[in-house]
């Protein structure tokens, strides 16, 4: 099944770019992160304090499998970490299309300020943080990509029609 995936740091718009694709393209939208926090009626916070980020990591790995074997194709927003995880290699590439959403450092600092959601940025310096993590997942998020676009750099429909315009020439 060709899905149309999206994948990008925390803050890039996964979620926002996945609805409003969703939409342009009359394909269902799924965010991985709503599905498995909806299941286990948790936030992502409250997943990785009780059961820890591998249980977490588990359960988005569940998740993509059920999603190859679906017959209905979708826009799909994956968690930020999902891709770095060794064992959603084969999925992520049996999947669909992904679209890698490739945020700016001063984009992502900006979008993520005051935002308490991922616990991957708590404590102290977030700044560092996020610019840690990027230099990690980047290249991860690369390998992966059949369409990468630049966000928060332009206006939001244009950003649209570029993703669009990228995976008819696919």
């Amino acid at each position: 099944m060709n899905h149309v995936v999206i994948i990008g740091f925390m803050g890039s718009g996964k979620t926002r770019v996945g609805k409003q694709l969703s939409k342009d393209l009359g394909l269902s939208f799924v965010d991985l992160e709503r599905l498995i926090t909806r299941k286990m009626n948790m936030s992502a916070r409250e997943i990785f304090q009780r059961f820890g980020e591998p249980y977490y990591r588990a359960l988005e790995t569940v998740a993509l499998k059920q999603f190859i074997q679906d017959n209905e194709r979708r826009v799909i927003s994956l968690g930020a970490g999902l891709p770095l995880q060794e064992q959603n290699e084969k999925y992520l590439k049996e999947l669909g299309t992904v679209v890698y959403l490739k945020g700016s450092l001063a984009t992502l600092k900006k979008r993520l300020e005051g935002s308490s959601k991922d616990p991957m940025l708590d404590g102290d310096d977030r700044d560092e943080k996020i610019k840690k993590l990027l230099k990690q997942r980047d290249p991860v998020y690369q390998k992966f990509a059949d369409v990468t676009v630049v966000t928060g750099e332009k206006p939001f429909e244009e950003l649209i029609k570029e993703i669009e315009e990228k995976l008819a020439a696919q």
